[in-house]
């Protein structure tokens, strides 16, 4: 895709998917130490600046490696511990990386015990990143961002396991562009982006909540681009992730991505307005986890399939998409992505697609939207997802001219030739994406309460249930089939549009009438309830119809079901 690029500048060029070089380093190589700071040295950004203006298309870099390699905890000069009470200690140190907007890091090893916790803090409250020993494995680990110049590292571990800790820096990320806080006018995503919370996004908010931002990094650089997750034939929650072979294609860059999920406005800024296209804090990201393995991909499509190195937090109400591998022309479209790394957007194609070569011309390997109606996509929209008039993704997004102001096309490779792609496991989706061989061309969607694991059935009513003042409405799901009873942990995943949440009750219906209360007049003035409960349902029989009760109990804010599911 492209960089952020006055519209007729945008207008003269399509994206070429190169990836640049970092900048060299000024004069101080390494990393010198300051009383109990480390201070590292500074890229030459205006090296930087130069090679990001003459850059058109690719992923959009936000940042630049500086090697550290050799910062070892317990090593003199590198941090020190301190008594954190009677029966743990704390290790901690400051790294200072001047002008940064923001930084990240990679740990060539991490090795974190039961009792350890890695605590990243960055300036400012609540500016900060906890990691357990639980997401690391002993090995490379990439973190998630922190804003500002200045972050501490703290370990805190029991007395006993204090030895067990191995912690060793390669490189820091010093953000150089302000890919999360923006105030650069130049650098910010375009205001005739919409957010996904506005009206357009209503009837795609299950698709939304399967589209996340990520970083990686190559070449000495930092990069964003955006994923999806997509369902397969075998229902099961397994992490697979679409994205674009111009942002990743080697194992090695596949390991230091760090995805963020549900990084999007909780307001509907007005498209065309000023507030529209100033960035949002990332720090509004309810989730974020790291590392992948590379599963298929192939550059004449320009896809690439990562599975996620672990589940998808629950907590993150993760969607597994659904698609469509027929190669039917769409009859309208829709893009959800991340412009320029910021918030998620949506975009909106009301005319039929057609199929060309990238860039146009004669070729059948993607889809051509030739104008936008509503939105565009940016650098940092590359790998997003495409999807057709029946809510299911035919394709990811390989570049274009598209942006704010111009009337021009973006390309999106197919996913009906990356199916069969290259002919072999590596470089086609058939393999992971239909496990069973079952030769489905279409797969619908699917949620999951636990993110992990086989996750259950998923049982759903997608109908729309219009919601009246002081009115009550029910939207059934009846289940057949199955025995015993539901399970402890069921997840009853909710989607309702409605404005002033607080003027709803929302009950969970049992076959036998009894009633699991879900919402009950809380959120005040918020908008949508779109969250996973975990209900106890152990003592209710599976089989017979459930219901999703909502009773509206205020005038002057109405909406509707928009969908709702149960899994175990």
């Amino acid at each position: 895709m492209r960089v952020a690029v006055a519209p007729m500048a945008a207008a003269l060029a399509l994206a070429f998917c190169s990836v640049a070089q970092a900048g060299p380093l000024n004069s101080a190589e390494s990393a010198f130490s300051l009383g109990e700071s480390v201070v590292l040295p500074a890229p030459d950004l205006a090296k930087l600046k130069m090679e990001d203006a003459k850059s058109v298309g690719g992923a959009y870099r936000y940042g630049v490696q500086i090697p550290v390699e050799g910062m070892r905890l317990g090593e003199r000069g590198f941090g020190r511990w301190s008594k954190a009470g009677k029966n743990h200690w704390k290790w901690s140190v400051e790294l200072v990386a001047p002008a940064a907007r923001s930084m990240d890091f990679h740990f060539s090893k991490l090795s974190l015990p039961a009792s350890a916790t890695l605590t990243i803090r960055g300036e400012g409250e609540q500016n900060l990143r906890e990691i357990s020993s639980a997401e690391v494995s002993g090995g490379e680990f990439w973190s998630p961002y922190v804003a500002g110049e200045k972050a501490t590292l703290e370990v805190l571990v029991s007395k006993q396991e204090r030895s067990q800790v191995q912690l060793q820096l390669g490189a820091v990320t010093h953000g150089y562009r302000g890919l999360f806080e923006n105030a650069d006018p130049m650098q910010k995503s375009g205001s005739c982006n919409v957010d996904t919370i506005c009206p357009t996004g209503n009837n795609w908010r299950d698709q939304i909540d399967s589209v996340g931002q990520y970083t990686f990094s190559q070449g000495g650089s930092s990069y964003v681009c955006t994923g999806t997750l997509l369902a397969n034939t075998g229902n099961t929650t397994t992490p697979y992730f679409l994205t674009a072979n111009h942002c990743i294609s080697s194992q090695t860059v596949a390991s230091s991505i760090v995805v963020y999920w549900n990084y999007q406005s909780s307001t509907c800024r007005t498209p065309g307005s000023s507030s529209s296209g100033t960035p949002l804090s990332k720090s509004i990201a309810t989730h974020s986890q790291s590392g992948s393995t590379l599963r298929a991909t192939r550059s004449a499509s320009d896809f690439t399939l990562l599975q996620l190195s672990s589940a998808v937090p629950s907590g993150a109400n993760p969607y597994f998409s659904g698609w469509d591998r027929s190669g039917t022309t769409p009859s309208s479209a829709v893009g959800i992505h991340h412009p320029q790394g910021h918030e998620k957007r949506i975009s909106v194609e009301n005319q039929g697609l057609s199929t060309t070569a990238y860039g146009g011309g004669s070729g059948t390997t993607h889809w051509k939207v030739s104008d936008w109606d509503e939105g565009t996509t940016e650098g940092g929209s590359s790998g997003s997802g495409l999807w057709n008039q029946n809510k299911l993704i035919v394709g990811q997004l390989h570049g274009g001219s598209a942006a704010c102001g111009n009337n021009l096309a973006d390309y999106y490779g197919k996913l009906s030739v990356s199916w069969t792609g290259g002919g072999s496991n590596s470089t086609r989706l058939s393999n992971w994406l239909d496990p069973g061989s079952t030769g489905a061309t279409t797969k619908a969607g699917y949620r999951t309460g636990s993110g992990g694991g086989g996750g259950g059935t998923t049982y759903q009513n997608t109908t729309d249930y219009q919601i009246r003042d002081n009115t009550t409405v029910e939207s059934p799901i009846t289940i057949s089939g199955r025995s015993g009873n539901a399970s402890s942990s069921t997840a009853v995943a909710v989607n309702i549009v409605h404005t002033y949440i607080g003027d709803l009750k929302v009950d969970l219906i049992a076959p036998d009438g009894s009633v699991y209360v879900l919402h009950n007049r809380s959120g005040g003035s918020a908008d949508n309830i779109v969250k996973t409960y975990t209900v106890n349902l152990s003592g209710e029989v599976a089989n017979g119809t459930w219901k999703l009760r909502v009773n509206d109990n205020a005038g002057g804010d109405i909406g509707y079901i928009n969908s709702w599911s149960m899994t175990f």
